[in-house]
């Protein structure tokens, strides 16, 4: 898991400087070609199983009685593991938002030119949460390896990648609870088999009305607010 990690993290930052110095849809272009480079590599390697991927993957032992398998003793136990990582990961990025570096990331996405101009290290902040990115994703891929005794190179196609921008779309930009409840319903969907053989068609469809239509998400932030003010108006108590 570690070793995961740090490889993840390290080819972060090594794409991450040039990558990131792109804006717009050329970023978004940038980073789904390394994608597609990374899909054709573990497709014609065989250290990594080529096609078939890596097979008989050992379970992921995380505390002493507590280990991430396939095996269906333990999926109940997998359930929770995987539950508790989410709530690690949803009060680390909560508190990451609030805090000063979370103000600057807000106003590096508000207006970045503004940002930069203001004093703001937007190529460091950038190239910062780029990396935990890849460290959050590198830490799903490991639990979702050992959880299925193994990983094929599919994982890492461009449509895994459709489908991941589909739900952050869909949530709402920078809207951290937004973006869970939707990636628990879609999936869901999906897992459930809802979408048929139409899956990646349904993600990608998505992800292309919500650019056209909704940009900001169909639940984006303000939107909460929105209904924060409607349920709990401003002068609102009632006089007694």
């Amino acid at each position: 898991c570690i070793f995961a990690v740090f490889t993840a993290v390290a080819v972060a930052y090594a794409i991450g400087g040039p990558v990131l110095k792109l804006k717009g849809h050329y970023l978004a272009m940038a980073t789904l070609g390394f994608g597609i480079i990374v899909y054709r590599i573990v497709l014609g390697t065989e250290l990594v199983g080529s096609a078939d991927g890596i097979y008989d993957v050992p379970a992921f032992p995380l505390l002493p009685g507590i280990a991430v398998s396939g095996k269906s003793s333990l999926r109940v136990m997998n359930y929770y593991v995987a539950w508790g990582f989410v709530i690690l990961g949803m009060v680390f990025l909560l508190n990451l938002v609030r805090s000063r570096v979370g103000r600057a990331l807000t106003s590096i996405h508000g207006a970045e030119d503004a940002a930069e101009a203001m004093g703001i290290p937007t190529a460091r902040y950038k190239l910062n949460i780029f990396v935990v990115s890849a460290a959050f994703a590198a830490v799903a891929g490991v639990l979702l390896t050992h959880y299925n005794g193994g990983i094929g190179p599919s994982e890492s196609s461009v449509m895994k990648s459709v489908r991941y921008l589909a739900i952050v779309a869909i949530g709402g930009m920078a809207n951290l609870w937004g973006t869970l409840l939707m990636s628990l319903l879609l999936n869901y969907f999906s897992l459930r088999g809802y979408f048929g053989t139409f899956d990646d068609a349904v993600f990608g469809g998505i992800l292309i009305l919500i650019m056209l239509f909704a940009p900001d998400g169909l639940l984006r932030r303000q939107l909460f607010e929105e209904l924060k003010g409607v349920v709990f108006p401003a002068g609102g108590e009632k006089e007694t």
